[in-house]
C-alpha cells in the first residue's frame, strides 16, 4: 500500500506542478504558507527520509530568533545520517548536518504541530494517509517564496547538481519568508 501511495503521487506530480504554477493558485498558496510561517515558532518540517530536505530546512528555520523548528520523515527507520554530500552542501549555507540522525514522524508531532511544511505531492499524500486532519495545517515549503517551484523534488540518489539545486530552492524559500515576515 505504501509503495502504491508513493507511485501514484510521483505520477501525478508533473500535472500538479503545472497547476501550482498558475498565478492565482500560486499566490493563494504563498499567502497561506507565509501566514502559517509567521504564526509559529515551532514548524514541523517533513520529507520522506528525513536525511536531506527536512533537516536542512529545519536547521535554516531555527536560525530565526526563538524558532524551535523540528523535522521528521515517513521512512520507517530512525538513526540514519545525512549523506556526506548533503552535509558538505549544507555547510555552504552555514548548516551543520554532521550530527543529524533521521526520525520517523510521530502521531504526537502531527497532532501538536500548528504548521506542517512538506516538499512535494508524495509528502502530502503520505501525510493524508497518516493523519488526514493534519492536512489543514500542511503547506508546501516551496510556496514560502514569492516565486519559484512550489514542489521541491527529493534529491536522494539524483546526483550533485540536483542536490545543490534543491538545497538552494529550500534556502531561497526560507530566506524570502524570513525577510518578508520581518
Amino acid at each position: 500500500m505504501k509503495r502504491a501511495i508513493g507511485l501514484c503521487a510521483r505520477l501525478a506530480e508533473p500535472l500538479a506542478g503545472r497547476l501550482l504554477r498558475l498565478g492565482l493558485i500560486r499566490r493563494a498558496l504563498h499567502r497561506r504558507a507565509l501566514r502559517a510561517w509567521r504564526a509559529t515558532d515551532t514548524p514541523l518540517i517533513l520529507c520522506f527520509g528525513n536525511i536531506n530536505r527536512s533537516p536542512f530546512a529545519a536547521a535554516l528555520a531555527r536560525a530565526r530568533p526563538g524558532s524551535r523548528a523540528s523535522s521528521a520523515g515517513f521512512y520507517p527507520e530512525t538513526g540514519r545520517p545525512s549523506p556526506g554530500r548533503t552535509v558538505a552542501v549544507a555547510k555552504r549555507y552555514g548548516v551543520d548536518l554532521s550530527e543529524h540522525r533521521s526520525a520517523v514522524v510521530s502521531s504526537a508531532q502531527l497532532s501538536d504541530a500548528k504548521a506542517i511544511f512538506v516538499f512535494d505531492l508524495e509528502n502530502l499524500v503520505r501525510l493524508a494517509a497518516r493523519d488526514p486532519r493534519a492536512l489543514r495545517r500542511a503547506h508546501l515549503l516551496g510556496t514560502l517564496g514569492e516565486s519559484g517551484a512550489a514542489l521541491i523534488v527529493d534529491p536522494h540518489g539524483r546526483g550533485d547538481a540536483v542536490l545543490e539545486h534543491v538545497l538552494g530552492e529550500i534556502a531561497g524559500s526560507i530566506d524570502w519568508a524570513d525577510h518578508a515576515s520581518a
